[in-house]
């Protein structure tokens, strides 16, 4: 249990610390102007810390990727037992209306023999 407590603590610090390595990058962008020889470097570097922001965010608030496949695998398992058991269900409703046809059947023939 404590590793699980130090990874998610891992996680949240590493991606907590990314979030303000690209606040401090866009502030320092904001002072400083860029040299033309090192812009596209610059900007493919900057794509790349930016691009990763969504993940970031979404590990700050708590949510973990892993957690996340984990929910969608176990809602897929239950959605399956689910259809299963509607199957089953009508299966099971379908053998009682026969046996109620059955059973109005053979009381209409012992009605009609005793007459």
């Amino acid at each position: 249990m404590t590793q699980d407590k130090n990874k998610d603590l891992r996680h949240y610090l590493g991606a907590l610390g990314i979030f303000i390595l690209i606040i401090c990058l866009l502030l320092f962008l904001s002072f400083i102007e860029i040299p033309p020889v090192n812009k596209d470097l610059f900007v493919a570097i900057v794509g790349t810390l930016v691009s990763s922001l969504g993940m970031v965010v979404y590990t700050i608030v708590g949510q973990q990727p892993d957690e996340v496949n984990k929910l969608q695998k176990k809602n897929e398992s239950l959605t399956s037992v689910n259809n299963q058991m509607e199957v089953r269900n009508d299966q099971l409703e379908q053998m009682i209306i026969d046996m109620q046809k059955e059973m109005i059947e053979k009381l209409t023939e012992l009605k009609s023999t005793k007459k």
